[in-house]
């Protein structure tokens, strides 16, 4: 008995089905008595949506914010002017961009199934059509219709329901200027003030996770807007000079899908395509070679230059992460997934190598003991 007790103390299966019943056992306690989370509940879903808008406000103008308070030498002249630049982005995405991509998301809906017919009356009389004939025949072009608008008419209503949730509610909008004020104002002072309330032990700890958070989520998301920001311009001028109907609408779409790594502004490129291609052969190959250009401009110029800082995600994990957070919390989901993943994995990088040293100095104690 004595003996079958010791080998269950140091069996590692033993423990691992010991912690898994424990979890099932605290997972069934925890299904049974949801009513008392509800108050959590409401609260994280009030505080979530502002604080983590203003995050990714603050993080996007907090460049100009320190270049301004780098010239002037003084902090309030550059809070006053990073609020009113904010204000004017605002206006203009609310006034004059927003309009014309509604308009322009709206013709392209009606768009869709002539643009699909003209695509299918290109490559019948082209070359392609000996290598896409038989594929074009087995494809029910109405079904292929109305997939497309359900696709597009789905992702435009749970961004449109998004807007409506932040622009109607007034809680929101009154939160989101404080919390930048406040960011902005005493954002530098948050690691001091986490450190003081952590033990005398881990405050260098809690310092230095403070510091992982704001260095990965700067880099971040300051970095892929620059990069966004790029390919969408740049896809818009392409498709500007190719003479493709709806191209803001259509760049818009390339730099949005650019959060996926290496292959994203060729996903974003295939409504491009389709248009290009519904045209003629030759405004679809030159529409290729373009979108390959501004690829190999992001991958070998414009992101090793804003996104050194940044952890690497592999293409695979990143579709991945955004699949799953996308059904998890929808277009919002698809939005952080990948910079918390970035800021996760900085500071669980920070926490193994804190509690390695602690352990190896531990050793040492003890073979100094002996």
């Amino acid at each position: 008995e004595d003996l079958l007790l010791e080998f269950l103390k140091k069996s590692k299966i033993f423990a691992g089905l010991v912690i898994v019943c424990l979890l099932g056992i605290a997972v069934w306690i925890y299904s049974n008595i949801l009513f008392v989370f509800r108050p959590l509940e409401a609260i994280f879903s009030s505080v979530f949506l502002p604080v983590l808008i203003s995050i990714f406000i603050f993080y996007i103008f907090l460049p100009f914010f320190n270049w301004v308070k780098k010239r002037t030498k003084k902090k309030s002249i550059a809070l006053y002017s990073t609020l009113l630049l904010i204000v004017f982005a605002a206006y203009l995405i609310v006034q004059v961009i927003g309009p014309a991509l509604a308009y322009e998301m709206g013709r392209f809906i009606n768009q869709i199934p002539i643009i699909i017919n003209l695509v299918i009356d290109t490559i019948d009389h082209s070359y392609l059509e000996e290598l896409f004939g038989p594929f074009i025949d087995s494809i029910d072009i109405s079904q292929a219709s109305n997939f497309a608008l359900q696709f597009i008419t789905g992702a435009t209503n749970s961004l449109t329901s998004l807007i409506s949730i932040v622009s109607h509610s007034a809680i929101v909008l009154f939160t989101i200027p404080l919390l930048l004020v406040y960011m902005f104002k005493d954002g530098e002072k948050v690691p001091d003030f986490l450190a003081s309330k952590t033990p005398k032990n881990y405050q260098g700890l809690m310092r230095q996770l403070c510091s992982d958070f704001h260095q990965a989520a700067s880099a971040y998301i300051g970095g892929k807007l620059l990069v966004c920001s790029y390919v969408a311009v740049s896809s818009y001028l392409i498709f500007s000079l190719l003479g493709l109907q709806n191209a803001l609408l259509l760049g818009l779409i390339c730099g949005v899908l650019d959060i996926i790594p290496y292959f994203g502004p060729f996903i974003g490129a295939a409504p491009a395509f389709l248009f290009a291609l519904s045209q003629d052969i030759r405004t679809a190959i030159f529409l290729i070679v373009g979108i390959t250009i501004i690829q190999l401009g992001e991958s070998y110029l414009v992101s090793p230059l804003v996104m050194k800082k940044v952890l690497h995600i592999h293409p695979i994990i990143a579709v991945f992460l955004l699949l799953i957070a996308g059904n998890l919390l929808g277009f919002v989901g698809m939005i952080v997934a990948l910079p918390v993943y970035s800021i996760v994995m900085a500071m669980s990088g920070t926490l193994l190598r804190f509690f390695q040293e602690r352990k190896l100095e531990r050793s040492v104690i003890d073979k100094d003991s002996l």
